[in-house]
C-alpha cells in the first residue's frame, strides 16, 4: 500500500492537466467609417449583453476605431460572442434632406480575436451589421431587431 499512494498521487496530478483550461480573453478591434451620405452616427456597442463602446461620427470625426477586450465565452471548439449595434444614423437623402434611421441589429462573432470587424450598413442605411472583410465567416448576421436596444425617439 506504501508504494500505491505515490502513484495515485501522480494519476490526480495528471488528470487534471488533461481537462480543457477556461477560456482565454479574446481582443479584437471595431471600425466605423462616415458614409459619404452620413451626416451623424450614435450607435451602442453590446458584447455578450453588455454596453462596450459608444461610436460617434460627424463631421468633425469621420471615423472612430475601439479595441474590445472580453471573457472567453467558449461553445465547443469555438469562441462565440454576440453583438449588437443600437442607435440612429442621419444621412441625406437624394432630395437633400436629413433622414434618420435607426440602427438596431445583432449577430455573432466568431473566434474574434485578433480580427478587425467593420461597422457596416447596407439597403440604403437600413441594415447594419459587423464584418471582417479579410474573414466572412467571422462574423454572422441576425436578420432581426434586438431588445437590447431602446425604442427610437421620434
Amino acid at each position: 500500500m506504501i508504494r500505491a499512494a505515490p502513484l495515485l498521487a501522480v494519476l490526480f496530478v495528471a488528470v487534471p492537466a488533461a481537462l480543457p483550461g477556461p477560456a482565454r480573453a479574446a481582443t479584437f478591434n471595431v471600425h466605423d467609417n462616415r458614409a459619404n451620405r452620413e451626416i451623424a452616427e450614435a450607435t451602442e456597442l453590446y458584447i455578450d449583453g453588455k454596453l462596450v463602446a459608444l461610436l460617434r461620427l460627424d463631421n468633425d470625426r469621420r471615423q472612430v476605431s475601439v479595441t474590445v477586450t472580453v471573457p472567453g465565452h467558449k461553445d465547443g471548439d469555438h469562441e462565440e460572442h454576440s453583438y449588437v449595434l443600437c442607435g440612429t444614423i442621419t444621412v441625406r437623402n437624394a432630395q437633400g434632406a436629413a433622414e434618420i434611421h435607426e440602427v438596431n441589429a445583432s449577430g455573432t462573432l466568431h473566434d474574434p480575436d485578433g480580427h478587425r470587424f467593420e461597422a457596416l450598413g447596407a439597403e440604403d442605411f437600413t441594415m447594419f451589421y459587423l464584418a471582417d472583410p479579410g474573414d466572412p465567416g467571422a462574423a454572422d448576421n441576425v436578420p432581426q431587431r434586438s431588445g437590447l436596444c431602446r425604442a427610437p425617439i421620434s
